[in-house]
């Protein structure tokens, strides 16, 4: 199936084709996520590390998804009502002088959730990530798409789509209901909500985490303010196959894209069988079952130009040790840069 995001949005940059045959220069950008593995330190000694390790770009993790910097008052690792109310400060000088650019915030927030009291509150949180996303001149928002039924809205394995314990119809119809205004928020402001695709969602579920589900989900709120955070790791150990085949499909939708692998641990698998919960475990990117080559070829049939962020829940390399070989890892993957020669008349 080709999918198309809808009628483009004049204030967001023009969605890529399903496939672009014209060759153009590689333009991805090698970044990563601000607290995800991460040892949490000041946002201005984020960006410097950065710029000494030659990163390209930050997803920065804000909101009360995560706790405040040492030394801050605010939760992650920028104050997003202060920026929301008084603009982005000297944000913007800092990036440029350290030629590091912010690629989206990621506040990561279940706005499905089946708590109301919660779901109204984090609602309004996530206006607020997208009107600091509008102050810092970033398009991109990254969240958890969320679940108000947990993780295991499919219901008892194997029972089919009509058993009692099956919600997924529940839960699209939630996610038409909060999706739906906040893409029309989003789309009037120029800002793109991509969603994560982890099967977990931080602990509550997360309807974005296959094939069936995006096509439903866009199929509900079919706004092009709405893509996904596409992160390959996550389908390994849900054996979903062909992931660079499912990059080209959903190409028109990919608005960001995590670098992250899984490692299946066979002799555990054998022992636990897929309900168990150590037969497999996030790994950077080349540690584990992927093929980078493969999803970079991919990333550049549909002319992803974004940030591959780098997020390490690797339990042996933790810390930016672990981002730093990553990223000189990624670099080793990336097509060499292809530009484009006229044809002759």
């Amino acid at each position: 199936m080709q999918h198309h995001a809808g009628n483009s949005i004049q204030s967001i940059r023009t969605l890529p084709s399903r496939v672009q045959t014209s060759a153009m220069v590689n333009n991805m950008k090698i970044g990563f996520a601000s607290l995800v593995g991460v040892e949490p330190m000041p946002f201005s000694d984020l960006v410097s590390w950065a710029a000494a390790n030659h990163l390209d770009a930050i997803e920065v993790n804000v909101g009360s998804n995560y706790r405040p910097i040492p030394g801050s008052d605010f939760p992650g690792h920028l104050d997003l009502a202060k920026i929301a109310r008084d603009g982005p400060g000297d944000i913007p000088e800092m990036m440029d002088r350290h030629g590091v650019e912010i690629a989206s915030l990621a506040p990561m927030v279940n706005l499905l959730s089946g708590d109301l009291v919660k779901r109204e509150t984090r609602i309004s949180e996530f206006r607020l990530a997208i009107d600091a996303s509008v102050q810092l001149g970033v398009d991109t928002v990254v969240t958890f798409t969320g679940s108000a039924h947990g993780m295991s809205f499919y219901g008892l394995p194997g029972v089919g789509e009509g058993h009692t314990t099956n919600r997924v119809q529940d839960n699209l119809q939630v996610f038409r209901e909060v999706y739906g205004p906040m893409a029309d928020y989003a789309e009037q402001r120029g800002v793109r909500i991509a969603f994560e695709t982890a099967g977990r969602g931080g602990g509550e579920g997360n309807l974005a985490h296959n094939p069936a589900l995006w096509d439903a989900m866009f199929e509900a709120v079919p706004s092009p303010a709405l893509g996904l955070s596409f992160d390959p790791s996550h389908l390994v150990w849900l054996n979903i196959p062909n992931i660079p085949d499912l990059i080209r499909e959903f190409g028109a939708r990919i608005y960001h894209f995590d670098a992250k692998d899984t490692e299946i641990l066979p002799t555990v698998l054998a022992r636990q069988g897929i309900l168990g919960n150590g037969w497999w475990r996030y790994r950077l990117p080349g540690l584990g079952a992927l093929d980078w080559k493969a999803i970079f070829s991919a990333l550049g049939d549909i002319g992803y130009d974004g940030i591959i962020a780098i997020e390490n829940e690797d339990p042996l390399c933790p810390g930016t040790p672990g981002v730093r070989w990553a990223a000189d890892y990624l670099r080793t993957q990336l097509l060499p840069g292809r530009i484009a020669v006229a044809k002759p008349i």
